[in-house]
């Protein structure tokens, strides 16, 4: 853990604030897109541009600001929130289902534990307060519109395929990180800890444990199997796949 770290608990008002902020937005967004009649094409173009250039102006406000150093060992966006992010913004210009289903799963995952047990790694200035919260409610509500108001549909392997791709994509970037570490010690002894795949998290979160490397990372693989398992009974309970054979989606 960093200087520039900060962790927001439940006794800080505005982690309420920010937490009603966050379900406020949501259903704005979803009522807002569901409202349109016809063509909804110009409304995914929009949310995906907000995707996308939320992640450029993390990047660029890392860049510019004298007080936040661009550093290979954290500034990249290679944790699954960001990368989820750059992914779900690409997918409202032109659907994948493959992405999709890796996108849309860990997206609302990462960022429901997110904005429950925020741990804001560049500092909690105003802006990147507020970058925090949005972006990562969106990772939570961005995949149920493209379902809801789009008609896009994960199919029924697919929360299985999600956690394949995401112990392959975990695994080369904990390599990267030990490549960073061990052949590029940062000055400041920064680690890289992307995907926190090097060390565990710090938010108080009830799923992380104060295990060694890498047996705290054995009930995190548990905990995603069993939110992926969820969101995948809920989705197929409230938003059912199209019978075979119909094509689906916007772009698909």
């Amino acid at each position: 853990m960093s200087e520039l770290d900060v962790i927001i608990g439940p006794s800080e008002p505005r982690y309420w604030l920010a937490l009603g902020g966050c379900a406020v937005g949501a259903a704005l967004l979803l009522w807002g897109v569901q409202r349109i009649k016809g063509d909804r094409t110009r409304a995914m173009r929009a949310i995906g541009i907000g995707m996308l250039g939320m992640q450029v102006f993390e990047l660029v406000h890392t860049v510019v600001n004298p007080d936040m150093a661009f550093s290979l060992h954290r500034s990249l966006p290679l944790h699954f929130c960001g990368l989820n992010a750059i992914l779900l913004g690409i997918l409202c210009f032109r659907f994948n289902p493959v992405l999709f289903a890796f996108a849309g799963f860990m997206g609302m995952i990462g960022g429901l534990h997110s904005v429950l047990t925020p741990q804001l790694p560049s500092g909690d200035a105003l802006p990147l307060l507020v970058l925090f919260y949005v972006k990562h409610a969106a990772l939570v509500v961005v995949p149920i519109v493209m379902s809801r108001s789009f008609g896009w549909r994960f199919r029924q392997w697919d929360w299985i395929r999600a956690y394949v791709w995401a112990v392959i994509l975990s695994t080369v970037v904990m390599g990267f990180n030990g490549w960073l570490n061990l052949s590029f010690p940062h000055p400041d002894g920064l680690t890289a800890n992307y995907m926190y795949v090097w060390e565990a998290p710090v938010a108080d979160n009830p799923l992380i444990f104060d295990w060694p490397w890498p047996w705290y990372l054995a009930p995190l693989h548990v905990a995603l199997i069993v939110h992926l398992f969820v969101i995948n009974a809920l989705f197929r309970r409230f938003l059912p796949a199209e019978k075979e054979g119909r094509r689906l989606g916007w772009f698909e």
